[in-house]
């Protein structure tokens, strides 16, 4: 049995001189060291090294040799040596009495230079990922690193180097060379053969690895290996999914002719906003529910289902789903809790119902789900408090989301900004069908524009990975706000890695990797996704800017800075804005068209065109202050017409209340052209806008 086959049994961390062997296999450049196991055997391996050197004592339960005193460093001669060896063998002792001291490590001493971090992380769902970072000993309280995905290519290295606090000092800065950078991409691509050929390796520390004259040079190791467990889940068919957006019949097992429960609220939805197919109510205690005939079971409904609502007591659930088996029903949504949510009992009746689904060919949304909804085909199978507004919006907007409370709050607020979703999927506990199957669907509906999920996590990667490359290929935009970002991992592990890159670090990665534009704020999912639902991509990152304030002029521009978009000078256009705007006015970008417009309020239209017109912007950020009507609405109809009759995004915010300017606010929201409440929100959606430009033409996209 290999060294590597024996670790692997359980989990255990290699000592530094086995970690090293291991990393001289791919060539990787550890610093030249000799274990020794005697004093003797010390002086040999110091001569031949030779001085300066640092001695670490060498024992798998003594993780942090530092903190326990087995490190010496700087050692000059012999005498030096002897007594540092002495040090080290006592330290060991005192720290744990326990730990059994294979030897001391004789390492040479590195020369003084730039010390970075190089770690890997084995993620359960995304597998290992590369920590590149500024190293030493204040890696946990600078923080400054940036992660990818492995295998990483060399552009990948580049970039995460670029996205350093402290990147010109690793490139070079003033009088200081930088590293050579061609050496740092070596490094990582051997690394990313190393994990190929041993996956077992949950944690990597290489820390400091020193990039000095002579080269980089690795000068500590810190190898953690685990058994691999294979959680990648099974490729499934999702052909049914059709017939669950779109259904002819729907049957509510549980229907009740109380709107108080549940089942009430789920039959009166789907009657009230006309659901034009068939509606079978299943109740063994009721002849009549909201005009419609009712069933005492589904195998007494003599016609076709599609979906089968499920919302009765958990325990009964495995006996309806075997009847959608016996009825040939492909498509359930189980709105009943009561499953994996409430413990172990729960979970092996969520196995249960899995197993019947597997068996008879049938999708499962849920349990423990508010519901599904088609709002463009008046298709409402949920329960959810926002179904009580009567004005539902339809549009592009798919949304998915794993907690069926956030998902019925957003779906009321989107509406009451008049903002409207081709599909609404609460997925919950998801069983069978999850977040990545429906982002894979929605990049095939053709309802569906952009996509926005609420993630609390995810199970399989390799399908995210899919639904993600067909959202890329559909030009679908996919905003994802994720939760628990707070976390630091599942799992304590004594390293430097595994500190810095928590939970919120993994899945930044994992949404890079996969061209996901994760949003910093929940709103977001909405407010972000109706900018991509209505707005055509910008060309480039030059932005306008027009406003009737020389204060929202400096706001924005600071702003576009500060979130890298340019504000170009209006070389082409400047003079003929001049026409139109008082002197005391700014022409030059951020264009102020001054307080003028509140008097004439038609020549914010011939300023705005002028702006729009211009080769050098790619689009437009509008931030109208306290303008009320009737002004305020012949300048939204303005603003309208203009966006109407071109092709580049313009983003407009208002920051004044809504009660001055009610017939502006009206217009707005009849054209369903969304308006921000701030400065800061118009430009972090024009960046969203400009990020996802960018990540389709470097994907070939475009």
């Amino acid at each position: 049995m290999t060294l590597t086959e024996q670790m692997v049994e359980e989990k255990t961390f290699l000592t530094e001189y086995e970690g090293a062997k291991l990393l001289k296999k791919f060539k990787l450049p550890v610093a030249p060291a000799e274990l020794a196991k005697t004093r003797e055997e010390a002086v040999i391996f110091a001569d031949k090294i030779g001085y300066p050197l640092v001695l670490k004592g060498m024992s798998p339960q003594i993780t942090h040799k530092t903190e326990a005193g087995i490190v010496k460093v700087n050692i000059q001669d012999e005498q030096q040596l002897l007594e540092a060896y002495e040090a080290i063998t006592n330290n060991a002792i005192a720290y744990d009495a326990s730990a059994k001291l294979e030897g001391v490590l004789i390492q040479k001493m590195s020369q003084k230079g730039l010390e970075l971090i190089l770690g890997i992380k084995r993620d359960p769902v995304f597998g290992h990922l590369l920590v590149l970072g500024m190293g030493g000993t204040f890696v946990e309280i600078l923080k400054d690193f940036s992660m990818r995905i492995m295998p990483v290519s060399k552009q990948d290295v580049l970039s995460m180097v670029d996205e350093l606090k402290s990147a010109e000092l690793v490139k070079g800065y003033r009088d200081q060379a930088g590293i050579d950078m061609s050496l740092l991409v070596d490094i990582c691509q051997k690394l990313n053969e190393l994990v190929t050929l041993h996956p077992e390796i949950m944690e990597l520390d290489l820390n400091p690895v020193i990039f000095s004259a002579e080269g980089p040079l690795i000068c500590d190791v810190r190898i953690l290996n685990e058994p691999v467990i294979e959680l990648e889940g099974e490729r499934r068919s999702l052909e049914n999914l059709d017939k669950l957006l779109h259904p002819s019949s729907i049957a509510i097992v549980g229907a009740s002719s109380n709107e108080k429960k549940n089942g009430g609220r789920l039959v009166k939805y789907l009657v009230e906003n006309q659901f034009k197919g068939k509606v079978f109510p299943i109740n063994p205690k009721a002849d009549e529910i909201f005009g419609h005939r009712v069933y005492p079971s589904l195998t007494h409904v003599t016609e076709p289902i599609d979906v089968a609502c499920i919302i009765v007591a958990a325990q009964s659930v495995p006996g309806v789903m075997r009847e959608c088996q016996q009825k040939g029903i492909k498509n359930v949504i189980i709105y009943s809790s009561g499953f994996a949510e409430t413990g172990a009992k729960g979970a092996l009746l969520q196995q249960e119902i899995l197993s019947i689904a597997k068996e008879a060919g049938i999708r499962i949304v849920g349990p423990n789900v508010i519901g599904v909804a088609s709002p463009n085909d008046n298709v409402y199978m949920a329960f959810g408090s926002a179904l009580t507004t009567k004005e539902k919006v339809a549009g592009g907007i798919g949304f998915i989301s794993q907690s069926g409370a956030m998902g019925s709050a957003l779906l009321s607020r989107a509406w009451e900004n008049k903002v409207g979703f081709s599909r609404w999927v609460t997925v919950a506990n998801e069983v069978d069908l999850t977040t990545s199957d429906f982002i894979e669907t929605f990049a095939e509906d053709s309802q569906t524009k952009v996509i926005s999920a609420f993630m609390e996590g995810l199970k399989d990667a390799k399908a995210f990975e899919r639904a993600t490359q067909k959202a890329l290929d559909a030009k679908k935009p996919v905003l994802v706000y994720k939760t628990g970002r707070s976390e630091v991992g599942k799992r304590a592990v004594q390293s430097h890695t595994g500190s810095i890159a928590g939970d919120e670090a993994v899945y930044s990665a994992a949404f890079r990797k996969y061209n996901v534009l994760p949003v910093e704020q929940i709103e977001d999912l909405i407010e972000v996704a109706a900018i991509f639902e209505k707005q055509p991509l910008p060309k480039g990152n030059r932005i306008g800017i027009v406003t009737a304030s020389g204060g929202a002029c400096s706001v924005i521009a600071d702003l576009c800075t500060a979130n890298g978009l340019e504000v170009p000078e209006l070389t082409e256009t400047a003079e003929k804005i001049k026409q139109y705007i008082p002197v005391f006015g700014a022409a030059n970008n951020p264009v102020d068209v001054t307080a003028e417009i509140i008097g004439n309020p038609d020549m914010f239209k011939k300023v705005l065109t002028a702006v729009v017109e211009d080769s050098q912007i790619d689009g437009v950020l509008v931030m109208l202050t306290s303008n009320a009507d009737p002004g305020a609405l012949i300048i939204a109809e303005a603003i309208y017409e203009v966006f109407q009759s071109h092709q580049k995004p313009i983003i407009v915010g208002r920051l004044g209340a809504t009660a001055i300017a009610p017939k502006a606010v009206s217009f707005y929201q009849e054209k369903q052209f969304f308006v921000y409440p701030n400065p800061e929100k118009i430009v972090k959606a024009m960046k969203y806008l400009v990020d996802y430009e960018r990540i389709l033409r470097m994907n070939g996209s475009l």
